[in-house]
């Protein structure tokens, strides 16, 4: 049979085509991305979130530009936050202090012997006691300007007397100084949670930060991570104050004040500025969050703010200094430099080491996993909702952008926290990726994960009752195994530096022998003696050395210049005079090098020189 073909009517000249009915065709290019991104969005969150309630907010943000961002936790259930001229309840109140200071107990139990000696902190314990001799940052009578000096300042105020040098003794007795804010950023994690979240859901938050194994190893030692994020969760408490106050004076003093609080973050060790510079650039070039203005405003006052002490530098004569060895540590923070951390090249594998610590930190594993989940679905949601105009109340100053609608109350202090968390994600993905990885970068992510732990509780507990009732299981579940594991490293010692150092003054004579090390932190503990480097039998006989000083987890690790082979050789040729064991040095042994044990010549008999 003959093939049928479609006549195709001529349309006269000048006569517009009739309208072909059917489906339209979408743009192409960049005007069809949109379009894109849109329809993947409602697949994934489809997929993501099964239960047809929340299917449906999915199509609804992904088609409807104008859907209210507190939707996603609340569905069609009032704002659970605190609202402007709300007071707290005694009940609550009461349940966060003892959140505080059961937080403090956490990690003031057994301080001193539950986590071993690190580097930084005899550094860090340094730099406090030049402050307190009234000589400015030094590291060694050298300038030290690598880090802010607001820390140090503020440990050199728990050194009743200056020390000549630097003992473990001294540097122990430093860390109770962080015990204030571990109380005081537990309070700061309820605080911030309560302005987007129930109280249960902010208590809830709390007990996630005060429980965290990861979070109470930093804290309960001489570091600057405690102290830099109380500047940036309280200058998130004023912005997300700001961002719900009704009074134009009111909101422009806190929003002032946030600025400053993020720069004393960033005055007290620079990192900050991943998780508030970042944020603020988001908010000013997409003008989400914050109006363009106002984040302009946190941004100029958290610059003022550091750029004091750089002012301080140039009135001290200091300012070549500063800008030496900052300019050091921007091109580590950027990637450049990788001198430390685990993109170093001795250091073991990242993910070496989260297997290695998943008995120790494994239920913060499970909060930065699952938090940074959501995190991410809660931004790729809202991330049309995020650019807020106006005051709470009024309508949107352009109806293209929300279709005119009122905005509710909560939005502009949900959409800030979420604007916040993006570039926290943002900040921690690049250090991943192309920057200068270190262990404690995940503070970083880890406390900011704490705050967005309430808002996950929040939409579990409005989820259907097969999907919340085994959350909440496991929630409990993971705080009692934090519980288990706090328990587990506080009931052991983890003090082979402080043993060592007991018998090191109690049994040898500075004047007579020299040692060799080989490891890096006990050289800065050792007052008086002669010590060397370590990297076999010949280091110690040209350096007349009796003793040698080794870690044998260090040495595992890669984290010491001494091989594992030679300490096996040392096993063989020499004896051990003292040996103490600990969870992070392994065994941290003392060979004596004068008596060999295969007849070979002695080394070190010679006296100091």
């Amino acid at each position: 049979p003959r093939a049928r073909h479609r006549r195709r009517r001529r349309v006269p000249p000048g006569v517009t085509p009739p309208r072909v009915l059917g489906r339209p065709r979408r743009p192409g290019g960049l005007d069809g991305l949109e379009w894109r991104v849109r329809d993947l969005v409602a697949v994934l969150g489809t997929f993501l979130l099964v239960h047809r309630p929340t299917a449906g907010l999915v199509r609804r943000f992904t088609r409807e530009p104008g859907a209210p961002l507190t939707a996603v936790l609340y569905g069609t259930r009032p704002f659970g936050g605190a609202l402007p001229g709300s007071r707290p309840s005694v009940a609550f109140v009461g349940t966060a202090l003892a959140l505080v200071a059961g937080a403090v107990l956490l990690r003031g139990y057994h301080q001193h012997s539950a986590y071993e000696l690190f580097m930084d902190e005899v550094q860090y314990a340094d730099i406090a006691n030049s402050f307190a001799q009234g000589r400015g940052p030094e590291l060694f009578d050298a300038p030290f300007f690598l880090h802010p000096p607001l820390a140090f300042l503020y440990f050199s105020g728990f050194i009743g007397a200056p020390q000549t040098s630097m003992t473990v003794e001294f540097v122990l007795s430093l860390r109770p100084a962080v015990l204030l804010f571990a109380a005081a950023n537990t309070a700061l994690v309820v605080a911030c949670t309560r302005r987007v979240a129930p109280r249960w859901a902010a208590l809830v938050a709390g007990a996630f930060y005060a429980l965290d194994p990861f979070v109470i190893r930093f804290d309960s030692r001489l570091m600057l991570e405690a102290p830099m994020l109380f500047g940036v969760l309280a200058g998130l408490y004023c912005l997300l104050r700001a961002a719900e106050s009704p009074s134009p004076a009111r909101r422009r003093a806190l929003l002032v004040a946030g600025g400053l609080l993020w720069g004393l973050a960033i005055t007290t060790k620079t990192n900050a500025g991943l998780v508030t510079g970042l944020p603020l650039l988001i908010m000013i070039v997409f003008s989400w969050g914050l109006r363009r203005r106002e984040a302009i405003t946190v941004f100029a006052c958290e610059i003022g703010f550091y750029a004091g002490y750089v002012l301080w530098t140039l009135l001290t004569g200091r300012f070549l200094g500063w800008a030496d060895q900052t300019l050091g540590g921007v091109a580590r923070a950027i990637g450049l430099v990788k001198e430390t951390g685990f993109s170093s090249a001795k250091a073991p594998s990242f993910t070496s080491r989260i297997a290695a610590n998943l008995t120790l930190t494994g239920t913060s594993y499970v909060l930065i996993g699952a938090a940074s989940v959501f995190a991410a679905v809660l931004v790729v949601l809202s991330w049309r909702s995020l650019r807020l105009r106006g005051r709470p109340g009024e309508t949107f100053a352009d109806p293209r952008d929300l279709g005119g609608r009122i905005r509710g109350p909560g939005e502009s202090a949900l959409g800030l926290l979420v604007c916040w968390v993006a570039g926290v994600l943002g900040a921690i993905c690049y250090t991943v990726g192309l920057g200068e990885l270190e262990e404690q970068t995940f503070y970083l992510l880890a406390v900011p994960l704490s705050v967005v732990t309430a808002l996950l509780v929040t939409r579990l507990a409005r989820a259907r009752r097969w999907v919340a009732a085994p959350a909440f299981v496991l929630v409990a579940a993971v705080l009692v195994s934090s519980g288990a594991i706090w328990w587990n490293i506080r009931s052991q010692t983890d003090d082979t530096y402080s043993r060592f150092s007991a018998w090191l003054f109690a049994t040898i004579d500075p004047k007579t022998v020299h040692l060799a090390l080989g490891e890096h932190t006990a050289q800065f503990v050792m007052p008086g003696y002669g010590v060397f480097p370590l990297n076999g039998p010949e280091d110690a006989r040209a350096s007349n050395s009796r003793y040698g000083v080794v870690s044998t987890q260090l040495s595992e690790l890669g984290l010491a210049d001494l091989t594992p082979e030679t300490i096996a050789e040392f096993d063989r040729r020499y004896p051990v005079v003292f040996v103490a064991r600990g969870r992070t040095a392994g065994e941290l042994r003392v060979y004596d090098f004068s008596r060999p044990l295969d007849g070979s010549a002695p080394i070190g008999l010679g006296p100091q020189s």
